[in-house]
């Protein structure tokens, strides 16, 4: 029953992950990037953005250590075993070698909980390609908006950003 429990919090955990991730995302680009381009250089744009997507990447560092933390007050769900002292910046840390899939063979839980360990690493790895390529594409239209605009070509820029956001 215990193992079941992991797996469907795990689950939980997969799918707050991403609908955290997605609306972060989503402030990034319809907020973040459009103020940015109007009240800075262009180079520093995608700094926004970046910044936008890693305060996003924390707060999702952040539930997990959370949860992971009131999981392991009941110790039927497991422990950590290692150099932990049980301190908020420990389950911090734990979560954030699972999360970009570092790891740290000085830390390791045992128990059911490693389900949700596994599920945080799964997560994290694939919300840090979407960070990366969310941010190609952004790259990209802001880069070719520049050209457009050295050109003078102003039409051409607005319409490829226009038909990129169309067209993903």
């Amino acid at each position: 029953m215990v193992e079941q429990i992991i797996w469907l919090v795990a689950a939980i955990m997969v799918i707050v992950t991403v609908t955290v991730h997605y609306e972060v995302m989503t402030v990034v680009s319809d907020r973040i990037v459009p103020w940015a381009q109007r009240h800075v250089h262009s180079r520093r744009v995608i700094a926004f953005a970046i910044a936008g997507l890693l305060l996003g990447h924390i707060s999702e560092i952040w539930i997990f250590a959370i949860v992971t933390k009131l999981l392991l007050l009941f110790p039927s769900f497991g422990a950590v075993h290692g150099d932990f002292t049980n301190q908020w910046e420990d389950y911090l840390y734990l979560s954030a070698v699972n999360y970009t899939s570092i790891g740290d063979n000085n830390i390791r839980i045992v128990g059911p909980a490693r389900a949700l360990a596994a599920s945080e690493a799964l997560a994290g790895i694939m919300m840090i390609a979407w960070s990366a390529s969310f941010t190609y594409l952004k790259m990209e239209v802001i880069w070719e908006r520049r050209r457009g605009q050295s050109r003078g070509d102003t039409e051409h820029a607005t319409y490829v950003a226009h038909d990129r956001r169309k067209n993903p």
